[in-house]
């Protein structure tokens, strides 16, 4: 018995620890800067939208420091590369990437600093590549892609934050490569504004 009313009271105190935690949901938009490496000799860097929405849950109940920040987001990514004429040579890419961020902030205050650090994994949701080269088509991209981000950023009452995040690609995004010994490895250093709902 005694044994019983102790796992229930373990039980009591797990589920009001986690139902203390607070989450909050929100809505992001911002813009990013992104690149692959070595898909074209010389490439340019594709500006496009970040946009989607956030989960974030209170992980400690003895302050408001550390949280853990899930997203959903649409992110145009890709590069591109110019010839002698000024032809575009597009390699455009378009995913859900769902990054899972630890997010610590300097202060209990409304209003700090904080920074971030986490795994992303994305799913491409379309594309548009013109040929990578003599043996190369279309069908070489990967359909996912995995990364590490890391940013800092500026809370306004917990309410409005101000972000730069910067993300590199873990894998190779092209069955394709100039050279055997290179990796396709997707960048983005993303400027976005999230509002939380509550």
């Amino acid at each position: 018995m005694k044994n019983l009313e102790s796992k229930i009271l373990i039980l009591i105190y797990l589920v009001s620890n986690f139902a203390y935690g607070q989450i909050k949901f929100g809505a992001k938009a911002g813009v990013g800067i992104s690149n692959t490496t070595v898909v074209h000799g010389i490439s340019k860097d594709r500006i496009g939208l970040v946009v989607g929405g956030v989960a974030k849950y209170q992980l400690s109940t003895r302050s408001e420091e550390s949280y853990l920040q899930a997203e959903i987001l649409y992110t145009n990514q890709g590069e591109y590369s110019l010839d002698l004429e000024n032809k575009k040579y597009k390699a455009y890419i378009d995913y859900i990437n769902i990054p899972i961020m630890y997010k610590f902030y300097f202060d209990n205050q409304g209003s700090d600093f904080f920074i971030e650090t986490g795994p992303q994994i994305g799913f491409v949701i379309s594309d548009n590549i013109d040929p990578l080269g003599p043996e190369a088509n279309n069908n070489v991209l990967k359909k996912f892609d995995l990364a590490i981000n890391a940013g800092i950023g500026y809370s306004y009452q917990r309410k409005y934050e101000f972000n730069i995040r910067y993300g590199i690609g873990l894998i190779d995004t092209y069955g394709y490569n100039i050279s055997n010994n290179d990796i396709n490895r997707s960048s983005l250093l993303s400027f976005s504004v999230t509002y939380f709902f509550n």
